[in-house]
Parts: structure tokens; sequence; C-alpha cells
């Protein structure tokens, strides 16, 4: 066989299987998918469990001469997560509901370090990035359920450690409940 002809051959296969390619494509736009988020919804405590949960909070002591009422909760960490970073706030966090175990604590600590150092980074610190808000830095995404859930703004709420750790635990637990890791929310699953 010519060599001349086997390029000609060539080219003219290569030509006819482009001019094909670009005549059969469709004008039609690419398939594009809206990314829609989960919504996750969390209830409110029921009249009962407020009340059990005031219980649990409230010690009541009585002297010969005095009875004292107290709102100071007492709480005893899980051992093994007392040398875990941030365990300063675990007493905190599980009187407002994160569960005492290590393995949730472990998560909490990380938690904790990762967004903030174990420092409760409000709207008033210099560290302030402008939209996360406390220990668990709180995103605007939430600032509805916040206010709606603490009846207050969300810069005064989520300044509060206290409320602060209740709102991480109650999107926590609500991850959870919707077949999800329960620290998806902070990235961490």
């Amino acid at each position: 066989m010519n060599v001349k002809r086997f390029l000609g051959l060539g080219l003219f296969t290569y030509l006819l299987c482009a001019a094909m390619a670009v005549g059969f494509q469709k004008d039609t736009p690419p398939t594009t998918v809206a990314f829609v988020p989960a919504t996750i919804t969390l209830g409110d405590l029921t009249p009962q469990q407020l009340q059990d949960r005031a219980e649990e909070l409230t010690t009541t002591t009585s002297t010969s001469t005095s009875t004292t009422t107290s709102t100071q909760p007492t709480t005893t960490v899980v051992f093994d997560a007392l040398s875990l970073p941030c365990s300063e706030w675990f007493p905190t966090a599980i009187s407002v509901g994160w569960p005492n175990n290590i393995e949730t604590l472990t998560g909490l600590s990380r938690l904790l370090w990762k967004e903030t150092r174990c420092i409760n980074v409000n709207y008033k610190h210099p560290q302030f990035n402008g939209h996360d808000h406390g220990l668990v830095q709180a995103n605007e995404i939430h600032r509805q359920w916040i206010e709606e859930l603490f009846a207050m703004p969300m810069e005064e709420s989520m300044s509060d450690p206290t409320l602060n750790l209740r709102f991480g635990w109650l999107l926590y637990e609500a991850t959870e409940e919707s077949g999800g890791c329960g620290f998806h929310p902070w990235g961490m699953c």
C-alpha cells in the first residue's frame, strides 16, 4: 500500500468522524440538579420535660435554721473525659442535655477545640467572624430557629455558653434522630 494513500485515508477517516461528532451534537443545555439542603426541625421540650429538667437542676439543702435552694447543677463528668481539651465546659454541657459518656464528650471536645479553642467567641469578642456565635459556633443560618427557641436575639442567646451549648445539643440530637451523624453540622463526620 502506498504511504500517501494510507495517510490520506487516515486523514479522511479522522475528518469524517469529527464532522459526524459535531453534526450529531444537540443544542440542549446540560442537565442541572438543584441542591436542596435537608431541613432539620426540632421541637421544644414538652411541659413535663421542662418540669423534670427544672427538678433535675434544682437542689435543695436543709439546715437546722433555714432552707437554701440552689439552681447550680451538680454534675460529675466521666473520669476519662476530664483530660480532654475544653473539659471545663463539660459540666455545663451535661447540664443542658449532652450525654455524660466518653464517646460524645470526646466529640464535643474536638468540636469546641476545632471551632473556638475552648473560648466563648461571642459577637463582642475580637475574633468574632460576623456569622458564627459562641462555643459551638452557631451559624447565622439558624438565626430564626434560635430566636424562636430562646425568645431573644441570637447575639444575646448565643453569647451565653449555657444556651449556646443547649443549642449545640439540640442541633446534634436532631441530626442524629434524622439518621445522620450528630457532628455533621460542624463537618466532623
